[in-house]
């Protein structure tokens, strides 16, 4: 049983793109090139690259992404972490938006940062002021106004994945989170009458089907993470800016005045991506036999771990944190299922549109992923003993103080490790496929949408990816007559 959690999402222009961390990861070729395979091929990556391209490309497109030099980063956790995934077989990747970049691997990040080290966000790129105040010119406010419009062709609404299969599901659905861009920021309210989704739920709800589509709301994924944890002298940490309140102050001002200090860098600088497939029996590395042998079957081609290097807790058990570890330095990996087989749901919580809708995100509800997830776990205790072993300072493992014996990477006993992935692991806030592009009678999960992204038989519609999808929809806008 997997606790409760909170879950997040950007509910403000921009989106997500407001509130994450800022990384800017196209994925791999084979990623794109799989959605080819499913039938829909439009959506290889060699068609849909000139979208990156349009949106974040020196040169090219409006988005402002860099990744931080190696002499900028203030934690040596870092610099040994690289240095320990290089001791196990990795290679380093300066680029991983490459089109043939290597599939293992430690690339640099890069971040959707400025100059000035400041966000930005979608909003910020493709809706700029300058775009604002001209059309301010042509707008007029009315208040207590009801204005009624016929549409000829379709309107395109969106809602984020918690919240687009809510809009489809409900009779009368009222939005009204979005701000009018004046200068007088006032509410707009919008009603669309929809009822889509899977007809025993609606009717369960007391709502009369229009379109019965089981996939609305029926394939959430998610990228899941297990974070581990250590204890580290407190100058190794993000932390000790709330331990000693003064730093904390200096690095605010040095970061608001100058843009610069340990607040205007990224929270990481690197990751490491891995088939968990390729690892030896020992998760000491990369097995070159199994590598040679591998499938080249675009499926094998795309990594399913990602382990994340955290200066600070990667815990979301906040209570925990402030009550065992907020007075200690400490450095993390987040353990992440990169391609989990797991599906969640997101169901109405009434037929109230104000009321939340339910989301479970179905965490290691397919057994096949806690395979991927134990040799996660073990190849992130491997590094920290290469780690510790090279002379950085790590000392207790905290985040299994009830799995003792599970902290050993040579640890063969597979209950124990499940145990303390059950524990542990939480959704790291990647939403997606709620509303599927896909066949009606697909066998991982019913689709929504077909490849025009417009709703099968009913014509009524992660940051990079995100950010590309939403220019090739534009083009389909626009060619669409």
């Amino acid at each position: 049983m997997i606790a409760e959690a909170w879950h997040f999402c950007g509910e403000v222009m921009g989106g997500g793109s407001r509130i994450n961390s800022m990384v800017y990861t196209r994925g791999t070729a084979a990623d794109y090139d799989s959605w080819a395979q499913l039938g829909h091929p439009d959506w290889t990556y060699g068609k849909l690259l000139p979208y990156f391209i349009k949106s974040a490309d020196p040169g090219v497109g409006p988005w402002i992404t860099q990744k931080f030099p190696f002499h900028t980063w203030r934690f040596a956790a870092y610099r040994v972490f690289s240095n320990a995934a290089k001791a196990l077989g990795f290679v380093q990747i300066d680029d991983p938006n490459t089109p043939d970049v290597m599939v293992d691997g430690l690339p640099t990040v890069f971040f959707t940062v400025n100059e000035q080290r400041q966000r930005v966000s979608t909003f910020d790129t493709f809706l700029p002021r300058e775009i604002v105040l001209k059309r301010e010119e042509h707008l007029t406010l009315c208040t207590n106004t009801i204005y009624s419009a016929k549409v000829k062709k379709e309107v395109i609404v969106c809602s984020g994945t918690l919240g687009t299969p809510q809009v489809l599901m409900l009779k009368y659905t009222t939005i009204s989170r979005f701000q009018i861009l004046v200068k007088r920021s006032g509410k707009l309210t919008m009603k669309f009458n929809s009822v889509i989704g899977p007809r025993k739920h609606l009717e369960e709800h007391g709502i009369s089907v229009i379109k019965d589509l089981p996939g609305v709301g029926s394939g959430l994924s998610d990228h899941h993470g297990i974070p581990i944890a250590w204890k580290v002298p407190v100058k190794e940490s993000l932390t000790r800016l709330t331990i000693h309140p003064m730093l904390g102050v200096l690095e605010s001002f040095k970061h608001i005045v100058f843009r610069s200090g340990i607040l205007s860098l990224p929270i990481n600088n690197i990751t490491l991506f891995v088939q968990s497939r390729i690892l030896d029996q020992d998760y000491t590395g990369i097995d070159n036999k199994k590598l040679a042998t591998a499938s080249s079957q675009i499926q094998d081609l795309i990594p399913d771990i990602e382990l994340m290097p955290l200066a600070v807790t990667a815990m979301d058990d906040l209570e925990e944190h402030q009550r065992l570890f907020s007075k200690m330095g400490m450095f993390s990996i987040l353990a992440t299922l990169a391609k989990p087989k797991s599906r969640g749901t997101v169901r109405l919580g009434s037929s109230d549109p104000h009321h939340r809708p339910k989301v479970d995100f179905g965490i290691l509800s397919n057994p096949e992923d806690y395979v991927v997830a134990r040799a996660s776990v073990r190849l992130s205790l491997k590094i920290a003993e290469t780690m510790k072993a090279s002379g950085f300072p790590l000392q207790e493992n905290i985040t299994f103080p009830e799995d003792k014996q599970a902290k050993d990477a040579t640890n063969n006993n597979d209950e124990e490790i499940d145990k303390f992935i059950r524990r542990r692991i939480r959704t790291i806030y990647h939403y997606s496929s709620s509303c599927r592009m896909a066949p009606v009678d697909d066998a991982e999960s019913p689709g929504v949408a077909d490849d025009q992204l417009e709703v099968h038989d009913y014509f009524a519609s992660l940051q990079a990816p995100a950010t590309m999808v939403a220019e090739k929809c534009a083009d389909l806008i626009k060619n669409h007559g």
